[in-house]
């Protein structure tokens, strides 16, 4: 894939970004049409239901059909769906209803889920062992794109169970919508190399992800798989600024951030210091950012998508546009 692209991934929570943000969906529109007059690659929506200060988040899936219908060229991708917050059947249905929406637009990224309080409080599935989660992602998959390739559709799985489901229309794109599972695990890496289209994990150094990338490579070799067919692809925080006040910002908030989740997320310690956190995110200069996307780049990322920090402020994204990508 000779193009690396690059993605916005919304701001559509309470705390989303350093800049003490509140969700405000005219910042979110501009966002949407900012990014495509930019000439940013795709568009992306978290999937999350309480994860904003004071529970305040926006439905994703639903910000992603309205954003359908605000820009015309950019890819439309979750990152990523929970597989427990929509069953499997009805997640088919709407994924092809979207890809119709937007004129085949659609990317599916989807993860097996791991932020139980919201599971729990919404009345949704949840699983304690990873394993059986794991095991859920895998069913809905396979239900997912059975649903979009077939006329007649009968599934009969450990937890899903179908039978003679019609999903009409299809998507458009085929033989489906992309399909990108997401995480660093390696049986979460034996199930890209065996069901999807793409690979995403979140901030990482240029080093672990390199080190990712060959696992999945043997994994692939394993099972068979094309290694080029999977488009890698890396979600990371973004600020682009000479000022130190507002990089202290990005630690405040870091911080912040880690410390209200890490019960919750064995994964997902305190970030620290800011020097710790510029080994996994992407702060600095225009000349700083530019040498560490192209650290990524070398490293076989494919596909970025970046959450700015100082949303709502248009700053990092249009520097990234006009400044840093030009110079790659």
């Amino acid at each position: 894939m000779s193009k690396v692209k690059f993605g916005v991934c919304l701001p559509i929570h309470a705390g989303a970004s350093a800049w003490d943000y509140s969700v405000n969906i005219k910042d979110v529109k501009s966002i949407i049409k900012s990014s495509e007059q930019l000439g940013f690659d795709s568009l992306w929506v978290c999937d999350h239901l309480t994860m904003g200060k004071n529970g305040c988040n926006l439905e994703g899936w639903t910000v992603l059909s309205a954003a359908s219908q605000l820009c015309q060229s950019m890819q439309l991708g979750t990152l990523v769906l929970s597989a427990t917050h929509r069953p499997p059947a009805l997640l088919a249905k709407m994924g092809a209803t979207l890809d119709v929406l937007s004129d085949g637009r659609l990317e599916l990224g989807i993860g097996a889920g791991w932020r139980r309080v919201e599971q729990v409080s919404y009345g949704l599935p949840w699983e304690e062992s990873a394993k059986n989660r794991l095991q859920r992602l895998v069913e809905t998959v396979e239900i997912v794109k059975g649903m979009w390739t077939q006329d007649v559709f009968s599934y009969a799985g450990r937890y899903y169970n179908i039978k003679d489901a019609i999903c009409n229309p299809k998507p458009l794109q085929k033989p489906h919508p992309r399909i990108m599972l997401a995480g660093r695990g390696e049986k979460l890496l034996l199930n890209v190399a065996k069901y999807a289209d793409a690979w995403n994990i979140d901030e990482t150094t240029p080093a672990e992800y390199c080190e990712k990338l060959e696992k999945l490579r043997s994994l692939c070799s394993t099972t068979g798989t094309e290694f080029s067919h999977i488009e890698k692809s890396l979600e990371n925080f973004i600020l682009i600024t000479e000022n130190k006040e507002e990089l202290m910002k990005v630690a405040e908030w870091s911080n912040w951030v880690a410390a209200s989740i890490q019960s919750e997320y064995d994964n997902k310690p305190v970030a620290g210091k800011l020097e710790e956190m510029k080994s996994k995110y992407i702060l600095g200069s225009v000349k700083e950012v530019t040498n560490r996307i192209a650290e990524y780049v070398d490293a076989g990322v494919q596909h970025f998508m970046l959450y700015f920090l100082d949303s709502p402020s248009m700053k990092s994204l249009k520097s990234m546009a006009e400044d840093v990508i030009p110079s790659l």
